[in-house]
């Protein structure tokens, strides 16, 4: 069904061109009263050509003489710079078109909501859901916090770092990624970018953290994790809807 609203949507925007573009392209096939207007219509480019030159050069007046020498060249159609429906006879692929691009972007709009649905019920049978990842990888990083000052040594306290980190960024970490499609269906596009405004943001601290580790830098590894804890809480806030 969605491969078929998206040919749908190329269709309908090839038809929407089409008929956009003779907007300003009337037929001279259309009765003089709506070719010779008061004002006089300008043309917007040359129209016609005799031995070599236009019979009606760009920004000429498209007068009663002009038409009759453009009809008898067998010219099709003039364009001019002033719009009218009633000059405009595809006025109706244009509309098609946009109601095609309607229909279509309704189907597929609806098709991604199912299949984020669908997606949403399966992550729910198949494990932790991101509420249970999001709250899991806060609660190990301030355990790790805690636990630093009771270490012996500035080795351990790096060691334990690297380990622990190590640890939420192959597990937990991936697991809330891979609920995007949860998040999205529960949250909307907006919701969801605000959410992961948040965790991106902790997860970077989170490896800034475990690189300085691993750099023996401590006091920029304690610091990012101190970070991390806090832009966790905020991404908690965001996923519960209380910011």
């Amino acid at each position: 069904m969605k491969l078929a609203a998206l040919l749908l949507i190329t269709v309908s925007l090839v038809i929407g061109v089409v008929g956009a573009v003779t907007a300003y392209l009337p037929p001279l096939s259309l009765p003089d009263e709506a070719l010779v207007t008061d004002p006089p219509l300008t043309l917007n480019a040359p129209a016609g050509e005799r031995d070599g030159k236009p019979i009606a050069p760009g920004g000429a007046a498209l007068t009663p003489e002009v038409l009759a020498e453009l009809r008898a060249a067998e010219v099709k159609r003039v364009r001019v710079r002033e719009f009218s429906l009633a000059r405009w006879p595809e006025w109706w692929l244009f509309v098609l078109g946009c109601v095609g691009l309607g229909v279509g972007a309704v189907i597929v709009r609806r098709e991604n909501r199912r299949a984020m649905a669908a997606a949403g019920a399966a992550r729910g049978g198949a494990g932790a859901g991101p509420e249970e990842a999001l709250a899991t990888l806060k609660r190990e990083i301030e355990r790790l916090r805690a636990e630093l000052p009771g270490m012996g040594s500035e080795g351990e306290r790096l060691a334990a770092i690297v380990e622990r980190v190590g640890e939420q960024q192959r597990t937990t970490i991936p697991a809330f990624i891979a609920a995007r499609p949860v998040l999205v269906s529960r949250l909307g596009l907006a919701g969801f970018a605000r959410l992961m405004d948040s965790f991106a943001a902790a997860e970077r601290q989170i490896n800034r953290a475990w690189s300085a580790a691993a750099d023996e830098v401590e006091a920029e590894a304690v610091a990012s994790l101190e970070r991390a804890v806090g832009l966790l809480g905020e991404a908690e806030g965001r996923l519960g809807g209380r910011v």
